[in-house]
């Protein structure tokens, strides 16, 4: 498990069980707030097909955080405004980093990377049902 895969799939987790073991590391580790959850916006890139260059879509609303546990940087970036979500996260990133429940945080990343798999397998499933063959017209 990578760490920099951990907030894409930590976002995809159940939130109750997220902020619960936040609160548990804020009880058993020294958690400092570096950085307040902030809600900001992102230009997103887009590629251009055509001329081979980047163009920005438009903006994509995020909020992060910044925090340290036992002294160990962490942080996150999610979609939204969702400030409880983002130092949740960041906290659950800088304890794993620490060596803080890192059982536990591990098994909502696999929780959230499941859920992740079986989004993208409804959404293949819901396009192939969508599939023209031209062969029986």
């Amino acid at each position: 498990m990578k760490r920099e895969n951990n907030n894409f799939y930590l976002q995809q987790a159940e939130q109750d069980e997220i902020n619960t073991l936040s609160q548990q590391i804020k009880c058993r580790a020294n958690v400092q707030i570096i950085q307040q959850p902030t809600a900001q916006t992102l230009m997103l890139p887009i590629d251009d097909p055509v001329n081979q260059g980047t163009f920005y879509g438009g903006e994509v609303l995020v909020s992060s955080a910044i925090v340290q546990v036992n002294d160990v940087d962490g942080w996150a970036m999610v979609m939204d405004d969702t400030p409880v979500l983002a130092l949740s996260i960041a906290i659950l990133d800088a304890a794993y980093a620490a060596g803080v429940e890192q059982e536990a945080i591990a098994k909502l990343v696999q929780q959230g990377r499941q859920r992740h798999e079986q989004n993208l397998q409804n959404t293949q499933t819901e396009v192939a049902a969508t599939k023209v063959s031209f062969d029986l017209m």
